[in-house]
């Protein structure tokens, strides 16, 4: 019998149990109970302390799984996990997926059968990943962050309410008069592109204004995807004055190609972006966006790992962070 028998009949990570038996970890009495019967039961054999003084005990180490490092988004939530990380003694390997549905499946279960890795936090961009799931039923540690993933839900997980973000968007756009608001929005799979569209259809019609089905765009989350709109939008009965963008780096797109197709932002399209990713403060104009606590995002999923190491058999977390409007030169009022 093998370790990875041992923690799965335990319902615990490979690495959990392994750090237990070399007596480097210290776990609850309910879960030590099943990592002993697990032991009895497979008849493992745990292998001899050396006869050497004990090596000291190791820092925890996590691995961060994100789609992809271009988008700033992502790039800045990396950054503060890992700066966050080395303030706390923890060891932080990171994996991209490069967006790709396979890559997310091979990385999950690289970290899952890796006996020196404790834990993961998982910013997937597919709704789907059954080898992840395997990873979480196994007993891994896992926060999800960011994104839903079907069947995840024994896994702690933290996100932002997007449903508010694009509620306050969309509204501040109406409020400044304007009354044909598109709303170009990412991969219709994912739960925040269908959290934002709720966003903002309802405050469409909580403004009194109609929803049309030609002035909304789903697309990837990428620059090339915001610079392809201004044709579509363009064929709508009523062009928009403005436009809820899903993403920041979509919006990045969209002005720097909105002067090809004889667009000024904001005199001719009032823009806000989501995610306030640092570059926006540098855009002409720059781009009004609803920010998403990236700090607060990185350190309370590297806490909830941690914890979830230290007590695999604690509550399950569940946290929603807010959103709030960052007003810049983006949007202004539509003209008469």
């Amino acid at each position: 019998m093998t370790l990875t028998s041992v923690a799965q009949y335990a319902q615990v990570s490979v690495s959990t149990a392994s750090r237990y038996l070399r007596g480097q970890l210290k776990v609850n009495p309910e879960t030590a109970a099943r990592i002993d019967s697990a032991v009895r039961e497979l008849h493992y054999e745990v292998p001899a302390a050396p006869s050497e003084a004990p090596s000291p005990r190791r820092n925890p180490v996590i691995a961060l799984v994100v789609p992809d490092l271009l988008n700033p988004f992502f790039a800045e939530l990396a950054e503060e996990i890992a700066d966050r990380a080395a303030a706390s003694d923890v060891e932080l390997v990171v994996g991209v997926t490069g967006q790709q549905a396979r890559r997310e499946a091979s990385v999950s279960d690289l970290v899952a059968k890796s006996d020196a890795i404790d834990g993961m936090i998982y910013v997937g961009i597919h709704r789907s990943n059954p080898r992840l799931i395997a990873a979480i039923d196994a007993g891994l540690p896992v926060v999800v962050l960011d994104e839903e993933i079907a069947g995840s839900s024994q896994a702690d997980a933290i996100s932002v309410d997007n449903y508010s973000g694009a509620y306050q968007a969309t509204a501040y756009l109406a409020q400044l008069g304007h009354r044909h608001i598109a709303h170009v929005a990412g991969p219709p799979e994912l739960s925040t592109s269908r959290d934002r569209y709720r966003g903002y259809r309802d405050a469409m019609e909580h403004a009194g204004l109609s929803v049309s089905d030609d002035l909304v765009l789903h697309g990837p989350y990428t620059e090339r995807f915001g610079a392809s709109t201004f044709p579509y939008l363009a064929r709508a009965e009523q062009p928009p004055t403005a436009v809820f963008v899903g993403s920041d780096i979509v919006a990045v797109g969209m002005l720097a190609s909105a002067e090809l197709h004889g667009l000024r932002i904001p005199e001719d399209l009032s823009v806000v972006g989501c995610d306030g990713i640092r570059v926006g403060e540098w855009l002409r104009p720059k781009l009004t966006t609803v920010q998403q606590p990236v700090a607060e995002l990185a350190r309370t999923a590297l806490e909830v790992v941690q914890a979830r190491i230290d007590k695999p058999d604690s509550e399950r977390v569940q946290q929603v962070l807010p959103l709030h409007l960052v007003i810049r030169g983006s949007a202004v009022p539509p003209r008469t």
